[in-house]
Parts: structure tokens; C-alpha cells; sequence
């Protein structure tokens, strides 16, 4: 006997399941990461073997496919990764590629259409009736991210040292940012010599939430222009995965943790696409991304395949 395993990886958790038929049949959770160049990858598939060592499985895994956010982008890089995963999970046969793709097989069941994803980052990820795949946004904190928990965060905070220095309206984040973080002086210097200000940042967006909910008009400008934002993205997807198709309707689903603030932003969200995209159907998600690397290390990767890293494993 050997086993299937399904990886969902961020910057705030990676997840790892075991997979039996279309079932996940035990769960196991770590701490998130940010990984890039060099030594990056090291931790990446340190996490992986801790995330493991959480499961009762004994069997050795056949194959395991992951979906990563910020999944490295150059060749050689992909191969060491796979490479060191498969060394840790017995060698197995490993596929990799980017958390969007998961995303995308999880939500719509690799049907053709679009699918938003919102956690500590966002990006919109798009298969077109041809095959191809297109993407909008999904371009880290310093470049974009628009929409996302830590831009949610970051503008909460923004606003909240605005009002302190009075170069921007009265606002409950105020309270709310000193209740959380501390002393507002310190703030900027314990951000900036965080080892994960990405992550922090984002953990701020809960108060944001609270705020907004208890009737703060600055809070929730926020939460409406992170929908706003998700809503282009996903436009500007559609509109290029589905040139030409304008009298189709198009499946446009979600993924991501930031959407079960449903109030705030699911709902916004959809009434923003209804709006600006009358093309657009709205489906609920079939599953998350934990499902469709479940989906797809059980079935194949078919329309995926172009796009995910393949290394191959020694397990018999």
C-alpha cells in the first residue's frame, strides 16, 4: 500500500491531507511561510516533512501535489524543491505549482472560468475555453496583492496612525491598532524589524473587521474598496480568458480564507460583480484548495499539467 497526499501551503498555514478516492481522509496543519531564492526551498520542504510527521499514516507516499503560495518560479529552483520534498515523503513522484491553480481545480472543478483568491495575498486565476490560463494580480505585497488580508491590514493601520497624527478623519482603528500592536510610537519600527511583517500585518484584518462591524465608516471604506479591487481583478481575467465570448455566461467562484468574512466582503464582492459584469455567474466553490490538490493527485492533472512541476519520485 502507498499514499496520496494533498498540500495547500501559505504564508499563514500549510495544510496536508491524506487522500483516499475523492476523500480526504485525515488532516494535519502547520505554521505558514515565506520562502523565495536559495535556502527558501529548504524550509519550504522542512515544513512539508513537519506537516507529515503530524499525520498516523505509515504507508511510503506515491505522489503528493502541492499548491503553494509564491511557489518559485525559475526551472532549477523547481527542481531542488521537488527534489527535496520527494526526498523527505519516501520519493515520491511530486507536483508543484502555484496555490491559484489548486484554487482553481478545487472551486470550479477544472471547468473552464475564473476563480478569486483572498488570503494574505490575492490574485484572480482564469482557465478560457481554449485551455489557456491567464492570471491578474498575485504579485506579492510590494507590487500588489490588491484586496487582500494584508492590504486590508496595512490600510487599517495606516489609517489608524493617520487619525494619531491627525492627517486623516477620526477613527475607531485608532483604539483599536494600540489595543493590538501596542504602543502606536513603536509600530513602525516593530513592523519594519518583523521577521514576518507580511503575516502580521494581515492578522490585523480581524480588527478591521470588528471595527467596520460596529458601524466605522473609515473601517469600512476599507473592506469595500478590497472588494472593489477583487471584483477588477476578476474582470480583468474574464476579459481576457473570454475574448470574444460576450454572450456566454462565465463560472466565477472564490477561494480563500479572507471570503468567509462574508458580510464585508463575499457579499460585496458578488454584488460588485453583478454590477460591473453581467457576464459573470457567480457559483459557490465545489472545495478549496486542499480538495484540488486532493482532486488532482487522485485524477490527473489534465488542462493543469502545463503548469504545474513535475519531479519524479524512486518510490516502486
Amino acid at each position: 500500500m502507498s499514499a496520496l497526499l494533498a498540500v495547500d501551503g501559505g504564508q499563514t498555514a500549510l495544510r496536508i491531507a491524506v487522500v483516499d478516492g475523492d476523500r480526504l481522509v485525515e488532516r494535519a496543519e502547520v505554521a505558514g511561510f515565506s520562502h523565495g531564492a536559495g535556502e527558501g526551498v529548504v524550509a519550504l520542504a522542512a515544513a512539508v516533512a513537519e506537516a507529515r510527521r503530524e499525520l498516523t499514516v505509515t504507508s511510503p507516499v506515491r505522489r503528493v501535489c502541492l499548491g503553494l503560495t509564491g511557489a518559485p518560479r525559475p526551472p532549477e529552483l523547481k527542481d531542488r524543491l521537488g527534489a527535496l520534498i520527494s526526498a523527505e515523503l519516501d520519493g515520491a513522484d511530486v507536483w508543484l505549482g502555484p496555490d491559484m491553480v489548486t484554487a482553481h481545480a478545487g472551486a470550479l472543478h477544472g471547468e473552464p472560468g475564473v476563480v478569486v483568491t483572498a488570503g494574505t495575498g490575492a490574485v484572480a486565476f482564469g482557465i478560457g475555453p481554449d485551455g489557456t490560463a491567464h492570471r491578474a494580480d498575485g504579485l506579492g505585497f510590494l507590487l500588489g496583492d490588491d484586496g487582500s488580508g494584508f492590504a486590508i491590514g496595512r490600510a487599517g493601520i495606516r489609517a489608524a496612525l493617520r487619525a494619531r497624527e491627525g492627517r486623516g478623519p477620526t477613527t475607531r482603528l485608532r483604539d483599536a491598532a494600540a489595543s493590538f500592536f501596542g504602543d502606536l510610537d513603536e509600530l513602525p519600527h516593530r513592523v519594519y524589524t518583523s521577521g514576518t511583517p507580511v503575516r502580521e500585518l494581515a492578522e490585523f484584518t480581524r480588527e478591521v473587521a470588528n471595527v467596520a462591524r460596529a458601524g466605522d465608516q473609515v473601517a469600512r471604506a476599507i473592506w469595500r474598496a478590497a472588494a472593489d479591487d477583487l471584483v477588477s481583478s476578476t474582470i480583468a481575467v474574464l476579459s481576457r480568458a473570454f475574448e470574444g465570448s460576450a454572450s456566454r455566461s462565465v463560472p466565477v467562484s472564490h477561494s480563500g480564507r479572507l471570503f468567509d468574512v462574508g458580510d464585508l466582503l463575499l457579499e460585496p464582492f458578488k454584488a460588485g460583480l453583478a454590477r460591473r459584469c453581467p457576464q459573470a455567474e457567480y457559483r459557490e466553490p465545489f472545495g478549496d484548495p486542499l480538495m484540488g490538490a486532493a482532486r488532482l493527485v487522485q485524477r490527473g492533472l489534465g488542462r493543469y499539467a502545463p503548469l504545474m512541476h513535475r519531479t519524479e519520485g524512486s518510490t516502486p
